[in-house]
């Protein structure tokens, strides 16, 4: 396998998920981030990440983990905290542990008994 280096400064980027074997991208709990976070496919956040995260595949912030800003995954599960507003093109879903203020968009959303929700939620259609 042939790889070339990137130019020196340049920003590097994660290698995309490519098979259902590859784990998750993850952001430690001892980690914390600020600004805007990009993942490509399944990620697991049990650091903090404060600012703007996207994500195209599955975000899911762990028990540990916090996540203030605006969110946009495909697929969004909630385990810890979540300040802001997110939006999810497939579903949201809140665990029992999950604690959620602010807004909270996906045309199926799954609230789990235990769950805090401070805030609104919205049903709105899939996307394509």
């Amino acid at each position: 396998m042939t790889r070339s280096a990137a130019p020196a400064g340049a920003p590097r980027q994660a290698p995309a998920a490519e098979g259902p074997d590859t784990g998750p991208a993850i952001v430690p709990e001892s980690a914390r981030f600020e600004g805007l976070v990009t993942f490509r496919g399944r990620a697991q956040v049990d650091g903090e990440i404060e600012g703007e995260v996207l994500c195209r595949g599955c975000l899911r912030v762990g028990e540990t983990g916090r996540v203030v800003g605006t969110v946009e995954a495909d697929e969004l599960v909630v385990e810890g905290v979540l300040e802001g507003e997110a939006t999810a093109r497939s579903r949201i879903e809140l665990a029992p542990t999950a604690r959620v203020e602010g807004t909270i968009r996906a045309p199926r959303l799954q609230l789990a008994e235990g769950c805090v929700l401070e805030g609104r939620c919205e049903t709105t259609p899939e996307a394509p």
